[in-house]
């Protein structure tokens, strides 16, 4: 009769496989927060690339805040001349034709380039942003510029009035020929149109279509110049929120 004889390792100890089930432990929680470290520093490297892009768009507001400005500022103090002259000058139907073509053609509209703000609030990244009091500044700033567009809606209106207003009164074609002149020729950031040739007389002396007019230029100058305060106060933000982005987001 053949005896077979089994051979293998005996059986482990509670020692040997506890010290196993720890090693096992401490691996599998090792690579877990690695990878949450992975994950982190990759988050947080996405964030600062996000602020980077930021302060682009930031500087891109205020180049077009500026021009805005200066167009709107320009145009405001048209419409001041236009009701001033034909309260005092009625005759002087030149510089009445002039303003009011200049002030039509120079009205500009703030808006945001948001779109680097946007990509870190759908990519949960905002929360990353240090300090907090940062991240909050941030989210006023763009938050304000949602509330800038019923004042930029209550801007169209009004130049919307002037429009309907104009027609009675002045001769299409004598604005047609004054808005011949290139861009290029421009005074800074605003344009200046020709002056009317020889003397254009308006369409109508009737006073109630000559005051509509003159109201609907006065409205306007005071709505452009509260839009005007407004964008200057989101200006001086921006140019915080840019020294501040700077300051603890440095970049290489």
């Amino acid at each position: 009769m053949e005896v077979h004889h089994h051979s293998g390792h005996g059986k482990k100890s509670w020692k040997e496989l506890l010290f196993e089930f720890f090693m096992l432990f401490l691996a599998v929680t090792l690579g877990f927060l690695a990878e949450n470290q992975r994950e982190s520093m990759k988050r947080n490297e996405e964030a600062h690339l996000g602020m980077a892009s930021m302060l682009s768009d930031l500087r891109s507001d205020l180049g077009l805040m500026d021009s805005v400005m200066d167009r709107n500022s320009y145009s405001a103090l048209m419409a001041d001349s236009l009701v001033e002259t034909m309260h005092n000058d009625i005759g002087n139907a030149s510089s009445i034709y002039f303003a009011a073509r200049a002030v039509t053609a120079n009205l500009g509209y703030y808006y945001s380039n948001s779109k680097s703000y946007d990509q870190l609030k759908s990519a949960g990244l905002l929360k990353l942003i240090h300090p907090r009091e940062l991240m909050d500044s941030i989210g006023l700033y763009y938050t304000t510029f949602q509330w800038m567009a019923n004042q930029t809606e209550l801007m169209r209106m009004k130049l919307d009035d002037v429009h309907k207003g104009n027609g009675p009164v002045f001769d299409s074609y004598v604005f047609q020929k004054m808005m011949k002149v290139p861009f290029s020729s421009s005074t800074g950031r605003h344009l200046e149109p020709l002056r009317p040739e020889g003397s254009p007389s308006l369409l109508t002396k009737d006073p109630a279509l000559l005051n509509t007019v003159s109201l609907n230029y006065h409205y306007y100058a005071s709505t452009t110049r509260f839009y005007n305060r407004t964008a200057t106060s989101q200006g001086n933000l921006a140019k915080r929120l840019i020294a501040w982005i700077e300051k603890e987001y440095p970049q290489e």
